[in-house]
């Protein structure tokens, strides 16, 4: 590559496969190097009670591992039913469609969670990864509300008075 070629951003399609490559080995210290020092992670369908939006690279660091934590040991994954990149038409952002299999080791209920996500990249970064998924299949898998909150739920910080 020339000196060139190394000063330009990565493509949005680049920073994809490293995110997947890097999140499926759980290096979470390398996974967050794509992403943008602002950047947000949001879950605009994650139940209350949960949190729905980290911002900057230690607060979704943070979320990860301790995510990472609660679930190792809980899901035996089977793979991905589908997967699919589905260009925009502005070339730094990207729309995946995928769904997850597998199985609660637990308990041996089946676990199949379909997502939707908006990747948004700035200069070769990740800016905003907004996933949309339904946490009902996640809540029902393990056996309710309380079961998964006790197991997943990253309880959001108390509101105050409205």
């Amino acid at each position: 590559m020339s000196p060139a070629e190394d000063a330009q951003p990565a493509s949005i399609q680049t920073i994809l496969q490293s995110y997947l490559a890097l999140y499926a080995q759980q290096r979470w210290d390398e996974w967050i190097d794509l992403w943008a020092d602002d950047g947000v992670l949001e879950f605009p369908f994650a139940p209350k009670g949960r949190k729905s939006r980290y911002a900057g690279k230690a607060d979704i660091l943070d979320y990860m591992k301790s995510t990472a934590a609660r679930m190792g040991g809980r899901i035996k994954s089977e793979g991905l039913e589908y997967f699919t990149v589905r260009p925009m038409q502005d070339p730094t952002t990207v729309c995946l469609e995928m769904a997850v299999k597998g199985r609660l080791l637990e308990t041996g209920a089946p676990y199949k969670q379909s997502y939707i996500s908006i990747i948004e990249t700035q200069g070769g970064k990740i800016s905003l990864y907004r996933e949309y998924w339904n946490p009902l299949v996640s809540i029902d898998a393990n056996g309710g509300r309380e079961a998964w909150t006790a197991a997943f739920g990253s309880p959001a910080p108390e509101e105050g008075p409205a």
